[in-house]
């Protein structure tokens, strides 16, 4: 954490301006425009003010703790992806003594946790999201954003991390991105995008309840795929419209990789 993801960390994500550093004698090729006349007239000959970078931001992470991110074919499922990940920001952002703060939602705002420096605080958090249990139902993620927007008076980093499985949030996404950096987290799963051959199979909706009975045909499977890859076109459509990073990440993907490959993409943009 304190050398390859604080680094990177500090790298992509910086302050939100200058701060008042030190005032120095002035030196030729300094800007004019930074000189301190009022330090210059007593002192006799010009000094010049210098600027540090404002290290300090504030990381905001919204976690979908909705019922269908307890949906997994594997070893994980999304919500335990949602914690890996949230801790491997969070524990970065303490290495840089930034403040990190989360707020979990499913068709209400469940719990806000202020942002605070410190790795204790961090570690509550992580245990929280670990430890949410299954039976939220629906996601709004309008709403979680519309909280944030009200919440975070300062611009600094928001995260939301989600399997996005719900709509009507592009405005309140929008107005957010005006605010501050806001990066879209989708959290995936080797069957959100094929569905295996089978025969007729159950399936039940974790969070309406409902149940359909299917067939695992080659025309079923086709649709299916066609579907969810339609889904995943309006989500990214909707994120690029409002200015939003996106990143993808898979129950079978190691997170922190694809994090590292994250971070490295946005330091070329910049």
């Amino acid at each position: 954490m304190d050398t390859i993801f604080a680094g990177n960390y500090r790298s992509v994500f910086k302050g939100p301006g200058l701060e008042f550093d030190e005032v120095r004698e002035y030196s030729d090729g300094d800007d004019t425009r930074f000189i301190d006349w009022n330090v210059s007239s007593r002192m006799g000959t010009p000094y010049t003010k210098t600027f540090r970078e404002e290290r300090e931001v504030v990381l905001q992470v919204l976690v979908d703790t909705s019922s269908s991110l307890f949906f997994s074919s594997g070893s994980i499922n999304k919500r335990e992806l949602a914690g890996h990940i949230f801790a491997i920001i969070a524990l970065a952002a303490v290495a840089n003594n930034d403040k990190v703060g989360s707020l979990l939602f499913s068709d209400h705002v469940e719990e806000q946790i202020q942002p605070r420096k410190g790795k204790k605080h961090v570690l509550k958090q992580i245990t929280q999201i670990l430890s949410v249990e299954e039976g939220r139902k629906g996601s709004n993620l309008a709403l979680a954003c519309k909280t944030a927007s009200q919440t975070m008076k300062r611009r600094g980093i928001c995260l939301i991390l989600s399997d996005f499985r719900t709509t009507n949030y592009r405005t309140e996404l929008t107005l957010l991105a005006r605010k501050h950096d806001v990066i879209a987290i989708r959290l995936t799963d080797p069957l959100d995008r094929d569905f295996p051959s089978s025969g007729l199979v159950s399936l039940e909706d974790p969070e309406s309840g409902q149940t359909l009975n299917v067939m695992g045909t080659g025309r079923m499977r086709q649709q299916y795929r066609d579907f969810w890859e339609h889904e995943r076109y309006l989500w990214h459509k909707n994120c690029k419209s409002a200015g939003v990073d996106v990143l993808e990440i898979s129950t079978e993907d190691d997170p922190a990789v694809k994090l590292l490959h994250f971070f490295e993409r946005r330091k070329k943009k910049a």
